[in-house]
């Protein structure tokens, strides 16, 4: 019987180790947990040398009501606010309106301008660090505006909007909307992909303005002009794609975007031409479905699980 516990036990620690890692939150307080991943690498450079790098987020979306004027969403952390510095720590809850357009209202501005305010004085900061850039393990910008939780949650991609088969999409870093083409099915949901050449223009933008961030953290004197002028000789070609996946009321489920490009001209000023590639893919999974698939990958990745579940209950008995 010990041993059975002791299985047990550990298999349970197994199970919640592995939740844990895809975003568990209590199950009773969400409806769906919004998942973010993303791969980039790059060729090329002066020693013919590559580098890659990929991340992943998740927030938790709660339908709280459907209006006439568009859905009311609650978006909140999937894990203890506690135990972040960032923005996110005020950020989180956030109540929004999402008309049919995508666009998105702030509905508890006040409180979310409440909780920044405790956040500032319990780093022991002043307004003055707002929109500044710094650095620990990755970049970061300080954030006070209460609508900055829109883009945060934006920066998901799963509420674009109406789509649909033959209809214009506004794809960022793409040189105009792209056209969506049914391209198939996956699970009684319809998969619409659309792709275009690449915005030069957009990448030059970027160009600039990782430049200016790079240069604040390193307290190094550069001015948006002298950023935008550095950034002008860019040259690019290549495509920009987005896939997505929605079902027959128009809920969106996955969604990949992706770009492919040679570049000349990027803020190493070598004149040198790089290749990268990007890929983001966000997904949406019902809570319930969600930690059941976490609890039965834990299980599988467990040495010491029982393969034989009766055994152990008798064993338990």
């Amino acid at each position: 019987m010990a041993r059975g516990r002791a299985r047990r036990v550990m298999r349970l620690a197994h199970a919640l180790a592995a939740a844990a890692l895809v975003f568990a939150m209590p199950a009773a307080a969400q409806d769906y947990v919004l998942a973010m991943t993303y791969e980039t690498s790059t060729e090329g450079g002066e020693y013919d040398s590559s580098s890659s790098s990929s991340g992943r987020q998740a927030i938790a979306e709660r339908v709280i009501a459907a209006r006439p004027e568009g859905n009311e969403f609650e978006y909140a952390l999937p894990f203890d606010p506690e135990e972040i510095r960032g923005n996110e720590r005020w950020m989180f809850p956030a109540r929004m309106r999402v008309a049919a357009d995508g666009r998105m209202t702030l509905l508890n501005a006040d409180e979310l301008a409440a909780r920044n305010t405790a956040w500032l004085a319990e780093a022991e900061w002043t307004t003055e660090v707002c929109s500044r850039w710094g650095f620990t393990w990755t970049a970061f910008q300080v954030r006070c505006d209460p609508e900055a939780a829109i883009e945060a949650v934006e920066g998901f991609g799963m509420q674009p909007g109406r789509i649909a088969e033959g209809q214009a999409f506004a794809l960022k870093g793409a040189l105009g909307p792209v056209v969506l083409a049914r391209t198939g099915e996956r699970e009684g949901r319809v998969i619409l992909t659309g792709s275009g050449p690449v915005d030069v223009g957009f990448l030059r933008e970027e160009d600039a303005r990782a430049a200016l961030v790079v240069a604040e953290i390193s307290r190094e004197a550069l001015t948006p002009e002298e950023a935008t002028a550095a950034s002008a000789a860019i040259t690019a070609t290549g495509t920009v794609s987005v896939t997505f996946e929605v079902d027959a009321a128009g809920l969106l489920w996955r969604r990949e975007d992706a770009s492919e490009y040679t570049m000349t001209g990027s803020r190493f000023r070598d004149g040198i031409t790089r290749a990268r590639t990007t890929v983001t893919r966000l997904s949406r999974a019902e809570w319930e479905r969600q930690q059941a698939e976490a609890e039965a990958e834990a299980d599988a990745a467990d040495p010491l699980a029982d393969p034989n579940p009766e055994a152990e209950a008798a064993e338990a008995e």
